[in-house]
């Protein structure tokens, strides 16, 4: 049953991807009258421009999922690395890889990307080097941690005994482990980490126009509130919405 369940969702998320990629070739360069209510011609209206708004939507959740990925594998590969280093160690470099993870951690997030791009080129490399370092500390500290409880169960033990070198026990036997678990850790956090791509590109930070990211498109349509609501409302919906998505999906696979 849950197969079955697994194969409907996966067709249905593919069927949308089709018809949306449909509609952004058949919309790509159309432009029309600025600020048209939603209609059948244009399904959420239009921009300031004249572009076509669920166009608009469609391209810039490209560009904001592809960075929160980007953001996620990098973070998660460092912190992967890192943290079982500390975990096997358990000598200077561990202590001086939790003492980093614990001053990155003493600090929210979002301010440690604000503190960075202050710092750094204010540009989308900028902005995954910057929501990078805010989360890797949280991944080095929580691969470090289940390293730990890993290098202490009996398999561990009988593959060290058995000739095993420190490097073949720890891909053989603790990654797999480890990988296990990456998946609730994505969707646990990918829904913070585009709550906080789209929040910096609100704030003029990272991405910058003529890029479509949903948070430039927030941005725009603010300007827009009591003429155009639309502008702003679908943008803010679909943010919260891909958190909620990411968090129901968290649940589900952590059940």
């Amino acid at each position: 049953m849950t197969n079955k369940r697994l194969i409907i969702a996966v067709s249905l998320a593919v069927g949308v991807l089709l018809l949306c990629g449909i509609y952004v070739q058949m919309h790509g360069s159309e432009t029309d009258a600025p600020l048209q209510s939603p209609s059948l011609k244009h399904f959420l209206g239009t921009d300031q421009l004249g572009r076509d708004l669920f166009n608009r939507l469609i391209l810039g959740s490209g560009v904001t999922l592809s960075l929160s990925a980007v953001v996620m594998i990098i973070s998660v590969s460092i912190g992967l690395t890192l943290g079982m280093i500390a975990g096997i160690e358990r000598k200077w470099m561990d202590k001086a890889l939790m003492f980093i993870a614990d001053m990155i951690l003493a600090i929210p997030s979002f301010i440690i990307a604000l503190v960075v791009l202050s710092l750094i080129s204010n540009s989308t490399v900028g902005l995954i080097l910057a929501l990078t370092i805010a989360w890797v500390g949280r991944y080095l500290r929580y691969f470090r941690n289940l390293t730990r409880d890993i290098q202490k169960r009996p398999f561990i033990s009988y593959a060290v005994l058995s000739g095993n070198s420190t490097v073949q026990t720890t891909i053989t036997h603790t990654m797999p482990h480890l990988m296990s678990n990456i998946l609730a850790l994505i969707t646990a956090d990918i829904g913070k980490i585009i709550l906080s791509i789209s929040g910096l590109a609100f704030l003029g930070l990272g991405i910058k126009p003529p890029i479509p990211e949903l948070g430039t498109i927030l941005f725009d349509g603010k300007g827009y509130f009591n003429s155009a609501p639309w502008l702003f409302f679908f943008p803010g919906m679909l943010i919260g919405g891909y958190a909620l998505l990411f968090q129901m999906l968290n649940k589900k696979i952590t059940q």
